[in-house]
């Protein structure tokens, strides 16, 4: 896919862009400035508290989340997912993505979008002047079992109704699509297909930008399915463990603490 000039809040990016997630201030430190977006994920229910699936996330764990992490994003757009029954109609969706944003300081909501009659909501949201991400392709927060995960639009059925739902939700207001888990053939239709941006997690490259948890990015998860599109930049697990190792050796050898790391 050739490179195309996009726009996202006023600034021009010529080149893909780049998106992690960040749950707490430390990581979110790291990350603004370097990346051009920060998404505080409902994937924080798997990746932080251990849970089989999003959809016991709530929506004070995303407020707090998110006031933690945005309040030390300065330079990165920031990016905060609407958890699972907090968007059941127009309302209800227009009241908490208020507060949410309200509570956080975050420039968008992103919303999973599955069914063609969702795309009312988007819209409604972004006639009060919410910023909106829809999220389409995979959607998460519809699986209580993710081991029941599977990529769409392998057929030509499934990559109509793709590119025709994003085509509404564009219509309907909104500023980005992200695709997740979908063919390499249905990501290019559809981004080929709208003006707006298409963000990618497992869409292949034919996309404008991509997202990664930050914990997958870094081997931090303890996931014991790995999906595919997963690539570890470095292996923390290992850093961390041969960090442990050392200082249990300096206890137990009573190295730790030394002079240098007491009080006089």
């Amino acid at each position: 896919m050739q490179n195309k000039q996009i726009e996202v809040l006023g600034k021009k990016y010529s080149k893909p862009i780049s998106c992690l997630t960040a749950y707490s201030p430390a990581v979110a430190n790291i990350l603004d400035g370097l990346v051009d977006m920060i998404l505080v994920g409902d994937s924080l229910g798997s990746t932080l508290y251990g849970m089989n699936n999003t959809q016991k996330v709530t929506l004070d764990m995303m407020k707090a989340h998110g006031e933690a992490v945005f309040k030390n994003v300065n330079k990165s757009i920031s990016v905060i997912d609407m958890p699972f029954g907090t968007y059941k109609n127009t309302k209800q969706a227009f009241k908490n993505a208020k507060h949410l944003i309200s509570f956080t300081q975050a420039k968008f909501v992103k919303l999973e979008i599955l069914k063609e009659k969702d795309v009312s909501i988007i819209r409604h949201l972004s006639d009060k002047n919410i910023k909106v991400i829809a999220h389409i392709g995979v959607t998460p927060q519809s699986y209580k079992d993710f081991s029941k995960i599977k990529v769409v639009g392998r057929n030509k059925m499934q990559v109509n109704k793709l590119v025709s739902l994003a085509k509404n939700l564009e219509d309907a207001g909104a500023k980005l699509i992200l695709i997740e888990c979908v063919t390499k053939r249905a990501a290019e239709k559809i981004t080929n297909s709208i003006s707006i941006p298409t963000i990618g997690i497992g869409s292949s490259n034919h996309c404008n930008g991509q997202v990664l948890v930050f914990d997958d990015l870094i081997n931090l998860s303890f996931n014991n399915h790995t999906p595919k599109f997963v690539k570890n930049y470095i292996d923390f697990r290992k850093i961390g463990r041969n960090a442990v190792k050392k200082f249990v050796k300096d206890v137990k050898n009573r190295r730790f603490p030394s002079k240098k790391y007491s009080y006089s």
